[in-house]
């Protein structure tokens, strides 16, 4: 499962520092902001005095929720959140997958299905389903709620050389039920790079396209599975035989909507499809993570970071045109590390979420 997803001040790292504000109030160790206002989308991070607190903000930088998990919560373990943060995925430290579902007050949701059947899974853009993936043989997609079995799986006919290597590296890059589309994406090193666009309901392959071996470093697609980025394999400071360019692609008929720098690599579109964080350094654990904000129409840059945190993950805002990213400081990194928190916003501003957290 994917999803695109989750911290001291950055501000004076942060390359255009007359545009950073700081939001208010700032949270505390021992806050308790109480459970989650119904229909405010949140980000949620860990308290790093409670690990098994999450701290929930909303995209003013405002603390709304504080949700305490069960004991015997693994600190290494990962929580990945629906967009507004109205679920949760539970993975314990060392395993795969995830195991447990948790809804909006972070209660275990009961009689679960089981997850390890599926070759992958992500939250949908509707924060309310996920995509979910089978296959190993016969390919299969399906729309479930947390916890539940999907209320139908339809047949994808993929048909690669890649999936019969033997390597079996096929994820979901975005799934949405209001297009109707999910993206899938091939993605191992020394592999050719696919991409396909299919169709939620039928499971019907709208469009397919191969890269080779060398050419591509990933696939990331929007929220809405309306544009994915073909990232040059250049942007992880690999060189010939890496792309001449990062693309953004339509996936209705793979028509190129932009040509970035080779350099530059996608990492999320916002909800509108009109912004796109992208590293600029590659992206590489223990090595500082340049970013910029780039419109996807013009190319032009709103909002730049160059200082010396790795990017550790990030969020999209759902309905809005912001992100919310993760930094991490390069010697202290994975699950449990410590993060700064900063709101990106559309305008080329930013918000440092004062306080400490840990990387959810």
């Amino acid at each position: 499962m994917r999803a695109a997803f989750a911290a001291l001040v950055v501000a004076a790292a942060c390359s255009n520092p007359s545009t950073a504000s700081h939001a208010s109030p700032s949270p505390t160790s021992a806050a308790d902001y109480g459970p989650p206002p119904p229909g405010v989308a949140l980000v949620y991070v860990r308290d790093a005095s409670h690990p098994s607190w999450l701290i929930g903000f909303d995209w003013s930088g405002r603390p709304r929720a504080t949700l305490k998990l069960a004991r015997g919560f693994d600190p290494q373990s990962s929580v990945r959140q629906a967009p507004d943060g109205s679920a949760f995925a539970y993975a314990p430290s060392g395993k795969g997958g995830f195991e447990q579902f948790l809804d909006r007050l972070g209660n275990t949701i009961p009689n679960q299905d089981p997850t390890s059947r599926y070759q992958d899974q992500m939250w949908a853009d509707d924060s309310r389903q996920l995509c979910a993936l089978g296959g190993g043989v016969e390919w299969d997609i399906g729309l479930r709620a947390p916890a539940m079995p999907p209320t139908s799986l339809h047949p994808v006919a993929l048909n690669s050389t890649n999936l019969t290597s033997g390597i079996i590296a096929i994820t979901l890059a975005a799934c949405s039920p209001a297009t109707d589309r999910a993206v899938l994406q091939y993605s191992y090193f020394g592999r050719p790079a696919e991409l396909w666009v299919v169709r939620i309901s039928d499971g019907k392959i709208l469009e397919h396209a191969a890269y080779a071996a060398g050419q591509v470093a990933n696939i990331v697609a929007s929220p809405d599975a309306s544009l994915v980025a073909v990232n040059s394999a250049a942007s992880t400071g690999q060189v010939a035989p890496a792309a001449a360019s990062t693309r953004i692609l339509r996936t209705s008929d793979m028509s190129v909507v932009a040509s970035l720098d080779p350099s530059y690599g996608v990492v999320a579109f916002n909800s509108d499809d009109s912004l796109a964080l992208a590293y600029t350094t590659p992206w590489a654990s223990g090595v500082a993570t340049h970013l910029a904000l780039v419109d996807v129409r013009s190319g032009s840059v709103a909002w730049h970071y160059a200082g010396g945190k790795e990017l550790g993950g990030l969020f999209v805002q759902p309905g809005g045109r912001d992100f919310a990213v993760m930094l991490e400081s390069l010697s202290d990194q994975g699950p449990g590390a410590s993060v700064d928190l900063r709101l990106v916003h559309a305008d080329g501003t930013s918000t440092a979420v004062p306080g400490a957290f840990v990387h959810p």
